[in-house]
């Protein structure tokens, strides 16, 4: 078995299925065959590639377990089943000698004292053929008290002492007279050997059967409790090795040891881990791919954004478009996203310098394509009509703009949901010859800074384009003289409505007024960057909420 060094040399068991650890001599797992499962630092594939369970999910043969244990235990129960039996033989044994010396003593008690009687010498024959009659009777012999040899029965036996029981006994005729000789009994032991063997043979089939028995129980117990949740264990380690995340069950009739049920449990937790880390990796993929995906089509829609930018830059004049008539001109157009839906127009035709603010509805590409419609419309109501008056120009291009838009059958057929896109707009033309800027608007407003002050001069409240409701207002346009030098602004509501300051208020057009009142001394570039500065610091972290276009012009009178 292989793992990462420690400190003190031992082989950690990194990423095997039996938990971290330095692994110890004689680990029973290790003993039994199961090997450790390497696996990579990150955690990534190779943890599940082909094989990687393999070593543990094979293993030793689980038959081969049963066996191994059975030649391990069986030596030892055996031997310590024989020891026992042969001590407790060993025991019987020795009690049966005891008994049975206890016994010959007492026959030749019995017989001296038959033998006490006067005479005995002489009539002792009867008293030594009634011991003859005892199975284990070998030998007796009778000597008087010189030691002379009286009688004698049978032969004295030879060989080992072990083989035979032999006692004495006094013959004393009376209880104070001297022992007037004695008598030695000699039995076979040979008896108690042969049921010693016996019992030791009886003692050996025992021990045989109880192994036997014990073998079988054995090889259930560890069949049912071991092997068959190990079986489980290792089914379930070949299903996870090919990524089917399958779990042991520890419930059923064959239920595992404790131990077994410990490594069961660890490995379901680890195959949910690994179940809901592949779960995770497959995600993070289909995230990565679709965040691929979804960066591709953003950079298309940016880039077609970009163009569609320069497209409508494009469309837009500069400044130096009214230079021929001689005004000051200073613009500002940003829209909220890459293109917007508020535009402006500044021409001089006919010696006249027009100046337009629209602001349609919506921001980005819908509001976009709006500024192109209206774009048009005035390129024709101006130079293919030649409307010269604003409130005639902004009638004209409610016209077209509600036709483009088809407004009018959208109304007469009750679409629910069709269009109802518009615009707001401001129109200044500039008479220098006589000394007046006329002004019409429709949702926007003029704002005028002359002599110090600032005056608002408001259009019409409905803006373009819409569905007619029947409650529009007239649009009408107003004279204002030239003058004292004034200078105009018109601009859309998203220079207006920025939220921001302490309060978190909208800044409205008074708070632009004042912003362009503490600069109007600056040439109309500076006092527009100003503004915007102004605007910036105003907002703060909050953002914009709309695009922003504002004309700013200071003519001169002839």
């Amino acid at each position: 078995m292989s793992g990462e060094p420690l400190a003190d040399g031992a082989p950690r068991r990194g990423g095997s299925l039996r938990g971290a650890g330095p692994m110890r001599r004689g680990d029973a797992l290790a003993d039994l065959g199961f090997t450790e499962v390497p696996t990579t630092q990150d955690g990534g594939a190779d943890t599940m590639r082909p094989g990687a369970l393999r070593g543990a999910a094979r293993g030793r043969n689980l038959d081969g377990l049963a066996h191994t244990l059975f030649l391990r235990l069986s030596p030892v129960i055996a031997a310590v089943v024989l020891a026992t039996q042969v001590v407790i033989a060993w025991v019987n044994y020795g009690d049966q000698i005891r008994i049975e010396g206890g016994r010959a003593q007492m026959m030749a008690d019995m017989t001296a004292r038959a033998l006490a009687r006067p005479g005995w010498t002489g009539d002792h024959a009867s008293q030594l053929q009634a011991l003859a009659l005892d199975p284990a009777f070998r030998f007796a012999l009778l000597r008087d008290a010189a030691g002379g040899v009286v009688g004698r029965l049978g032969e004295e036996p030879r060989g080992r002492s072990f083989e035979r029981i032999q006692v004495s006994a006094e013959v004393e005729p009376g209880p104070a007279a001297q022992p007037a000789g004695s008598l030695t009994l000699v039995l076979s032991a040979e008896g108690l050997r042969a049921n010693a063997e016996k019992q030791i043979v009886m003692v050996l089939g025992a021990s045989l059967a109880l192994i036997l028995a014990f073998a079988l129980s054995l090889r259930l117990a560890v069949g049912r409790h071991v092997l068959a949740p190990l079986r489980r264990l290792l089914a379930a380690m070949g299903e996870v090795e090919h990524k089917r995340w399958v779990t042991v069950d520890l419930a059923g009739r064959r239920r595992p040891s404790r131990e077994i049920a410990d490594i069961s449990a660890a490995f379901n937790r680890m195959v949910e881990g690994l179940k809901s880390g592949d779960e995770a990796r497959h995600l993070l993929a289909e995230l990565e791919r679709t965040h691929a995906r979804l960066a591709e089509a953003n950079g298309l829609v940016m880039e077609s954004l970009g163009y569609a930018r320069r497209i409508q830059q494009a469309v837009l004049p500069g400044p130096a478009a009214l230079s021929g008539a001689g005004l000051e001109v200073a613009v500002l157009w940003e829209p909220l996203h890459v293109v917007g839906g508020d535009y402006y127009w500044i021409e001089e035709i006919d010696g006249l310098g027009i100046v337009v603010v629209a602001d349609c509805t919506g921001h980005g590409v819908p509001g976009a394509f709006l500024t192109l419609i209206v774009a048009t419309a005035l390129d024709r109501i101006l130079h293919d009509q030649g409307l010269r008056r604003p409130d005639a120009i902004l009638a004209a291009l409610d016209g077209v703009v509600r036709a483009r838009l088809r407004q009018e059958l959208q109304q007469e057929t009750s679409v629910p949901d069709g269009s109802d896109d518009g615009l707001d707009c401001g129109i200044c033309v500039v008479d220098r010859a006589n000394g007046v800027v006329h002004f019409a608007g429709a949702g926007l407003a003029l704002t005028v800074l002359a002599d110090g002050g600032t005056t608002r001069i408001k259009g019409r409240r409905h803006g373009l384009g819409y569905r007619r409701t029947g409650r529009e207002e007239p649009i009408a346009a107003v004279e204002i003289p030239l003058r004292g030098s004034p200078t105009f602004f018109l601009m859309t509501d998203g220079v207006s409505d920025q939220m921001g300051g302490a309060s978190r208020r909208l800044l409205g057009h008074r708070g632009v007024a004042e912003i362009l009142g503490r600069h109007q001394d600056m040439p109309l570039p500076s006092q527009v960057a100003a503004l915007e500065a102004a605007l910036a610091v105003h907002r703060g972290a909050e953002p914009r909420r709309d695009d922003m276009a504002l004309v700013a012009f200071r003519p001169g009178v002839e």
